[in-house]
């Protein structure tokens, strides 16, 4: 079973002063637009960790619950950084995953084929995608790095648990970059909404 875990709990201190998760890409929130697509791809449960604002957070994403694989959990100290995020989401669904895969709650053009490619292709170890020989997200980690990560600390996700196992790295190739573009500021967002294919 591979778990999906959503962090969406962020304080958007780049965004001038909104939520950047509530900001409408193609009339529909952002972070609706990646729990959507985590819905539609073969994950078999989805974590939404919330944090920053998260009733506002939560309140367009609570109709999708009526899918039972998606629930929510909050981290109650997002100021601390992402990796209490990554902890919190992670012991969720520990007990009963074979394998996690962390989504970034401001990628808006990510699909569900790419979330799907990269469960098809993991064999164990960490498996992720790649543009151009680049790494982006999202990431999945095999059980055996869940001790690592449940370690993390400050405002860092799991990027020196890949450098410290690069061996065990499967990288999927894909063409395209606008699928893993993430926003972190307004104008982000217009400039993906320019390039719009």
């Amino acid at each position: 079973m591979i778990a999906g875990i959503v962090l969406a709990a962020g304080l958007s201190s780049r965004f001038g002063g909104a939520n950047k998760l509530m900001a409408p890409v193609e009339g529909v929130p952002l972070i609706r637009r990646v729990a959507m697509a985590a819905l539609a791809s073969k994950l078999d449960r989805i974590v939404v960790v919330l944090g920053h604002q998260a009733d506002k957070v939560r309140s367009v994403l609570v109709d999708l619950a009526r899918d039972e694989r998606l629930a929510f959990i909050e981290n109650a100290e997002p100021e601390k950084g992402q990796s209490g995020s990554v902890r919190i989401g992670l012991g969720m669904v520990s007990a009963d995953c074979d394998a996690a895969l962390f989504l970034m709650g401001d990628q808006p053009y990510l699909e569900p084929r790419i979330i799907d490619a990269l469960i098809d292709s993991h064999q164990g170890g960490i498996t992720l995608p790649a543009v151009g020989g680049q790494r982006r997200n999202p990431v999945i980690f095999d059980r055996q790095f869940f001790p690592d990560i449940l370690t993390l600390a400050g405002d860092t996700g799991a990027r020196a648990i890949i450098e410290a196992n690069r061996a065990r790295v499967t990288a999927v190739p894909f063409d395209a970059e606008r699928p893993f573009a993430d926003i972190d500021k307004a104008e982000d967002l217009d400039r993906l909404a320019r390039s719009r294919p």
